[in-house]
């Protein structure tokens, strides 16, 4: 059955708009959108992590308050 299934759908004459739109989301159902999600947020963490991290990490002249 699963190989009716493929010749069908690689036998189905498609737009190139419906064949983005059916890559799209097989690459979701594949990888499952909350592993995406995670992915992202994890992504933009870490670049604010070394952003926060090199500012504190300067130690040179003018990093410190005046009289500290």
């Amino acid at each position: 059955m699963n190989k009716d299934i493929q010749v069908k759908l690689l036998g189905k004459k498609m737009t190139r708009r419906e064949f983005l739109q059916f890559a799209g989301s097989s690459i979701l159902i594949l990888f499952g959108l909350s592993n995406i999600i995670a992915f992202i947020n994890h992504t933009q963490k870490a670049g604010e992590a070394t952003a926060v991290e090199t500012a504190k990490a300067s130690n040179g002249f003018g990093s410190r308050r005046f009289g500290a």
